[in-house]
């Protein structure tokens, strides 16, 4: 009799690719090139504030606001609006050019040496943020369609981890879940704004949430260094 012919597997249909696998990859598209542009960026205008006034830290104070003007790779201006236990509202100043940095903890105050590493945000530090993203980015998606600065955007979320964020927070503690949400300008993939929800440090309620508004892409800015003489 003649041996049994050994039945073939099926071979599986290929799947094709569903909506959230789409919006997924459109989702990956914006964020590799909104992180061209942060490469290219020279100089920029940002704010931050604390959404939900539930006491971010700052220099052993509360965070407010800040605003800092920028120029890459190594010149900051900062001004930061804090709440001050026993001080009330303060603000605190912080100018970095290369690997020297000061501190003014009041308007009146004096200037005072503040080591490099000490200074908390490092806002050139977005490109390197950008450039490690894809690779610590956990369910990225598109997730709506918005209006920033009288222009459409698109919003990007997803989940990361805080210390991902130390090379643009860069005292950020380790081990808390943030959400990520990103404003896109779909046209030119410029990154309009960026949502921080969740613990960045140990101190932070859990429903911190940090809004960061980007204006003045490559606008000439001035940054110098204080004049330590003025008022002697």
């Amino acid at each position: 009799m003649p041996e049994p012919t050994a039945t073939p597997e099926a071979t599986p249909e290929p799947t094709a690719a569903g909506p959230a696998d789409a919006a997924a990859a459109q989702a990956g598209q914006f964020l590799a090139a909104v992180g061209q542009n942060i490469a290219a960026m020279s100089t920029a205008k940002i704010s931050m504030v604390d959404e939900t006034e539930s006491g971010a830290p700052f220099f052993g104070t509360m965070l407010k606001r800040m605003e800092a003007s920028i120029e890459t790779p190594d010149k900051l201006h900062m001004v930061v609006d804090v709440e001050a236990p026993g001080f009330g509202f303060v603000e605190i100043e912080i100018v970095q050019v290369g690997d020297q940095a000061f501190l003014k903890l009041s308007k009146d105050a004096p200037w005072a040496p503040l080591p490099p590493d000490q200074v908390p945000f490092d806002f050139a530090g977005i490109a390197k943020l950008f450039e490690s993203l894809p690779a610590v980015i956990q369910g990225l998606s598109l997730t709506g369609q918005d209006v920033v600065q009288g222009a459409p955007a698109v919003t990007v979320q997803g989940l990361i981890k805080s210390e991902a964020l130390s090379d643009l927070i860069t005292t950020a503690e380790p081990g808390h879940d943030v959400t990520l949400t990103l404003w896109v300008d779909p046209t030119q993939a410029l990154l309009r704004q960026i949502r921080l929800e969740g613990r960045i440090y140990a101190a932070d309620a859990p429903e911190t949430s940090r809004l960061i508004t980007i204006e003045d892409i490559n606008v000439p800015v001035e940054i110098e260094l204080p004049d330590l003489t003025a008022g002697r």
